[in-house]
């Protein structure tokens, strides 16, 4: 079972968490500091069984191990749980296709390689103009020596 507290970045989610601490009726686990129970801030559960649904968990539950649980939500209908699922999933198929994205090295490998064909298309360009110029002069020298002969 996850006990996280949702995605993003981590000061909006620390946000959401110590607002959530003292939202509604507040839920105290089994841990003490200073002679005092702890209050269980709710948290969101991001299982298949449960995905977005709250509880009330320890925050010390990786270090102290303390097991204090409470649901703070009904539980889903089946349609919901199936749409958070299948949200869940897309993203974390965009996360991973952003991940796998081009590095700023990638993207100027890339751009090198299509300046050297342009720089290519370039200079056969010009190959192709000076052609075309010596052939537009072979052809007006052969019709001007065509007209010398037939009129001499």
């Amino acid at each position: 079972m996850s006990f996280n507290s949702g995605s993003g970045s981590n000061s909006s989610r620390d946000w959401r968490q110590r607002k959530n601490e003292y939202e509604g009726d507040s839920r105290y686990c089994f841990c003490v500091n200073e002679g005092k129970r702890l209050k269980a801030p709710i948290r969101t559960s991001w299982t298949e069984d449960n995905p977005g649904r709250r509880f009330y968990g320890c925050k010390n539950w990786k270090t102290k191990k303390c097991r204090y649980f409470k649901w703070h939500d009904e539980p889903m209908g089946e349609r919901a749980i199936e749409v958070i699922n299948e949200l869940k999933n897309e993203n974390l198929k965009l996360i991973e296709m952003n991940s796998r994205s081009a590095t700023p090295s990638d993207v100027e490998a890339e751009i090198g390689l299509l300046w050297d064909m342009i720089e290519g298309l370039k200079d056969e360009s010009k190959r192709a103009r000076t052609t075309n110029r010596l052939f537009v002069s072979i052809l007006i020298v052969s019709w001007l020596v065509l007209i010398y002969v037939v009129l001499a």
